[in-house]
């Protein structure tokens, strides 16, 4: 999945050195520029590795930045040129070595630019930057698509707002939204409460239109699926069975997508873990797409509304015993279902979590069972935009402006998504009649006057 290049073989050992502290199960070759420091030498060098299916990362020392910007722009776009703070890669300590490399990664998801001429967003470099877009490993970007994101951002920021703007999650809660190349509002949207906040920040906005979004990301996209087709076609025999855990999110859509263009479909069972206490639009949104795949999911309950019942709080950030069980019910389901090699495909990406992120894209379970994820360098706009293009709707709960999905006591659902829980009244309609909605509203009503 990942290749890393640098200049000299001096520069390779101290790669090798991360790797082996940081990346021991991620199966990641080095190599060199053979030390070129000419660009057409290392043009030449580059060459073999033009038609990987893989993301090719370049880390070089500031002395090589001049050649290293030229190189970007003659390199395909799963080419990853990466100039480090230091005149050699050698130079750096092992761990700032590692917080490089970890940079260089969150380019493949963070890598967006404007078309001022269509007026859409670019996921690879190909217009116009973003005003004060940073790149860094805890970040991530995401679209707010439709017209109904559009109306709650502009309640919340009070200040008019694009269609399909770009959100990218800082720290804190921040987001900075763009409508254009200018960065135009600023939302803060706490873990607690119910109450999001947003200041407008620019007046130059403008509406993107979702299929020339598509339409112009449709060369990544493809370059993206090629990689991750790439990567699950080393498991096609020898996989007797193929799982999806299958939450009716972005993520897991997307990876069930990928799965279907490699494995018969008499091989594919996708798994959906109902709680009991599960959006009834998620719900609708399971079965109707899988009689649309074709597909008969298997559906494994966890009973969270039960424990409920039995008197047991409410899961928060600080004891999300919920997890635990859900983790638990699927677990029992892939062995019930597990026949011969069984290859479980996840949708894990780096930016979800940092413990997520450590994970090595390939997992060993038991001798028969393999954990993989084949979309674990994506970004959310990559998952949102890739079901589209392949004529598969997306959850209609993010249509409303939801960035993951979950149940609707989930202690992970942060202020935004619990302000439109309340604000959207088809969403809310939907709701009321649901066990416990009613006590998860207070309770986040409650934490947010504690703040």
């Amino acid at each position: 999945m990942i290749r890393i290049i640098v200049r000299s073989k001096r520069d390779a050992d101290a790669i090798k050195a991360v790797i082996e502290r940081f990346y021991e199960e991620w199966n990641i070759s080095v190599h060199t520029l053979k030390g070129a420091r000419n660009v057409n030498k290392a043009l030449d060098v580059l060459e073999e590795f033009r038609k990987k299916p893989e993301f090719i990362i370049i880390i070089l020392g500031r002395e090589d930045k001049d050649s290293a910007t030229i190189l970007e722009s003659m390199l395909p776009y799963n080419f990853i040129v990466h100039v480090i703070p230091y005149a050699k890669v050698r130079n750096a300590r092992i761990d700032h070595l590692f917080h490089e490399l970890e940079t260089a990664k969150s380019k493949i998801r963070l890598t967006i630019t404007w078309d001022c001429a269509d007026n859409v967003f670019l996921l690879y470099k190909g217009g116009e930057s973003l005003e004060d877009l940073k790149i860094n490993p805890a970040f991530e970007a995401f679209f707010g698509l439709g017209e109904k994101v559009k109306h709650y951002l502009s309640k919340v920021i009070r200040g008019a707002i694009g269609l399909n703007p770009l959100l990218v999650r800082e720290f804190s809660g921040l987001h900075k939204v763009y409508c254009g190349p200018k960065r135009t509002a600023a939302l803060k949207m706490p873990d607690k409460g119910t109450t999001p906040e947003g200041k407008i920040i620019s007046d130059e906005i403008y509406d993107v239109d979702l299929n020339k979004l598509i339409k112009a990301n449709k060369q990544i996209l493809n370059l993206y699926e090629s990689i991750a087709l790439e990567f699950l076609k080393r498991f096609e025999k020898w996989a007797d069975t193929v799982i999806i855990p299958w939450s009716g999110g972005k993520d897991s859509t997307t990876v069930l997508l990928l799965a279907l263009k490699v494995f018969s479909k008499k091989k594919v069972i996708p798994i959906y873990a109902d709680t009991g206490l599960e959006f009834p639009w998620t719900k609708e949104y399971i079965e109707q797409t899988s009689r649309r795949l074709g597909l008969r999911v298997h559906i494994t309950y966890v009973r969270l509304d039960e424990e409920l019942k039995k008197g047991r709080e409410l899961p928060t950030h600080d004891n999300r015993w919920c997890t635990g069980l859900k983790i638990h019910a699927v677990e029992k389901a892939i062995s019930e279902l597990s026949h011969g090699n069984t290859l479980i495909i996840v949708g894990d990406r780096d930016a979800e979590s940092e413990r997520r992120s450590k994970r090595p894209p390939i997992r060993s379970v038991t001798g028969h069972k393999l954990v993989v994820a084949p979309i674990k360098l994506w970004g959310a706009t990559h998952t949102q935009l890739y079901p589209l293009l392949n004529n598969i709707p997306l959850n209609p709960l993010y249509n409303i402006g939801f960035y993951r999905i979950g149940c609707y006591i989930c202690p992970a659902l942060r202020s935004w998504e619990v302000y439109l829980m309340l604000e959207d009244k088809e969403l809310k309609a939907s709701l009321v009649s649901q066990p416990f909605y009613k006590e998860f509203i207070e309770f986040r009503e409650k934490t947010q006057v504690l703040e």
